[in-house]
């Protein structure tokens, strides 16, 4: 018998991204990814950057790419807050994959000029894009 959870994404804008019952999600965490079922010991969950994937009725549902975020886990609810989420690959994995090696490049030229804001937004960017290639390989 599948066990049923309250699961909620929004962003930092207010924005509901996904509200549902689900069986399970996976997390992306700094230690890997973390598989949450009901009754999961009541947590707060830094999630990295990288693929939410979600199931319900057995299987896989949905999967979507998220930046940085917090995970508010207790028992049977799950509320996600990410600075941005996205449900279906924004460009094509080969536009993707251009897009980041652009970002590399201007970190690396950043870094030897620029302030502390302009590189922790390009890792930010950089990070999300690299999020964005792992949901399109689902896609693929």
């Amino acid at each position: 018998m599948l066990r049923i959870m309250q699961l909620t994404i929004a962003t930092t804008q207010n924005t509901t991204v996904y509200e549902g019952t689900i069986d399970q999600v996976n997390l992306p965490t700094e230690n890997g990814t973390l598989t949450v079922f009901q009754n999961h010991i009541p947590s707060v969950v830094k999630l990295v950057p990288g693929v939410i994937q979600i199931s319900s009725g057995g299987k896989t549902s949905k999967s979507l790419s998220i930046s940085k975020g917090i995970a508010l886990v207790d028992g049977s609810m799950i509320k996600i807050t990410v600075s941005v989420a996205t449900m279906q690959p924004l460009a094509k994995l080969v536009e993707l994959r251009g897009n980041q090696q652009l970002l590399e490049l201007k970190l690396q030229k950043v870094k030897s000029f620029g302030s502390v804001e302009e590189i922790s937004q390009l890792i930010c960017e950089l990070e999300k894009v690299k999020a964005d290639i792992k949901l399109a390989e689902l896609y693929h």
